[in-house]
């Protein structure tokens, strides 16, 4: 690994302009890791860009966000067009945009001919960080808007997973690190010492807590306990931290999230979650259709390889208006489907009657019973995707 860091160590020296780029799905290990990288760089003197989704998971308010670039704002391309002048002919230059056209008008004694210009896209970074992603496609939108920019950069890829691909230039992946910021961690160790300040430890002790389920997972090892104790001594704030993550879910909402986990399904090779909420998991736990998008967050924790989730729920009604039968039959099945194929959401939604919202399909299936609905949705998300 020592090697390795060298190797990464020289391309940070040589490189000014860096990019960072995490997993679609974010967990809060890849976060956590991939701010403190950002703000490490910045240390040294490096302008780091993040890219980060639109909408983060509550639990993450704490975390800074500066130095971060939307997807959206990443599509955006610079294009340069180049005219020869060797003479220096060119005067008067100016544009206008009319009819959904750019004119560019100038003056020259020159003739011009269209084998004199040329033009190219551009991008401002010289090196990228790729964080807890087993190959490009995990990257999601950051990969699919602008495949070029990772296939004509240097890409050190940073993972703890088994099947990472080893896509990158360099390739820092341990298997036996119990989380990604645990190896960002040392990275930022190696290239200086002095820049774990507060700030850092607390990005790389989120991705910790994150990664082991608050240490309590069997990935944590000794050097885990180490290093938590180390970043916590340089200032990461464990308490604020707990209370983030854990303090702002109720007891009721967490028994609901345990019953919906207990009936989720798993299909490995579309990378797809399913499962539906019964009325008597609502009613046991006083929860309602509100905590779905925590619940969303919560599978995508769950199922990080998860590409698209499908979740059903009995539309709610008066107590007098219920049946000794609703349970097998309802007159009314609600649902939502998350993806990041945002194409699959567009072909779903006329065939569901649905709305789109962000990475969201909400519907509704009327007069079957929910359990038909499950196999009626999916049946069209299988053939979709």
């Amino acid at each position: 690994m020592e090697a390795i860091k060298r190797q990464i160590a020289g391309l940070v020296n040589r490189s000014q302009n860096v990019l960072v780029a995490a997993q679609e799905n974010i967990s809060g290990d890849a976060l956590g890791g991939a701010l403190a990288l950002v703000s490490a760089l910045e240390k040294l003197g490096k302008s780091a860009q993040l890219i980060i989704p639109e909408e983060l998971p509550k639990k993450f308010e704490f975390l800074p966000k500066t130095n971060s670039l939307s997807c959206d704002r990443f599509q955006e391309r610079e294009f340069v067009l180049s005219l020869k002048d060797p003479e220096d002919n060119i005067n008067d230059l100016h544009y206008e945009k009319k009819d959904g056209l750019l004119h560019i008008y100038f003056n020259t004694k020159k003739k011009i001919e269209e084998k004199d210009f040329r033009i190219n896209s551009s991008h401002p970074f010289e090196l990228i960080f790729t964080i807890n992603s087993r190959d490009y496609e995990n990257l999601g939108k950051a990969f699919e808007y602008n495949p070029e920019l990772f296939f004509e950069t240097p890409v050190v890829n940073i993972d703890n997973h088994p099947a990472n691909e080893n896509f990158g230039e360099i390739n820092l992946v341990d298997i036996t690190s119990s989380s990604v910021s645990e190896i960002i961690m040392g990275l930022i160790d190696f290239l200086d010492r002095n820049l774990l300040d507060k700030d850092i430890a607390t990005c790389v002790l989120t991705g910790l807590i994150d990664a082991t389920d608050n240490f309590q997972s069997p990935r944590t090892t000794p050097r885990t306990f180490n290093n938590a104790a180390l970043l916590i001594n340089r200032g990461g704030d464990q308490q604020q931290i707990i209370r983030y993550f854990y303090k702002t879910k109720s007891l009721d909402f967490l028994r609901f999230w345990g019953r919906i986990l207990h009936g989720l399904s798993w299909d490995q090779e579309k990378k797809l979650v399913w499962g539906k909420i019964r009325e008597k998991d609502f009613q046991k736990t006083n929860a309602t259709s509100e905590c779905l998008p925590q619940i969303f967050e919560e599978i995508k924790t769950a199922f990080p390889e998860m590409r698209t989730a499908l979740l059903l729920w009995p539309a709610s009604r008066p107590a007098s208006q219920r049946g000794e039968q609703d349970v097998q039959a309802q007159s009314e099945t609600k649902g939502t489907i998350y993806s990041l194929n945002s194409e699959l959401l567009r072909n779903l939604a006329p065939k569901l009657d649905g709305i789109l919202k962000n990475d969201n399909l909400f519907f509704s299936i009327k007069n079957i019973s929910l359990d038909d609905a499950e196999k009626q949705a999916l049946d069209l998300i299988r053939r979709e995707i």
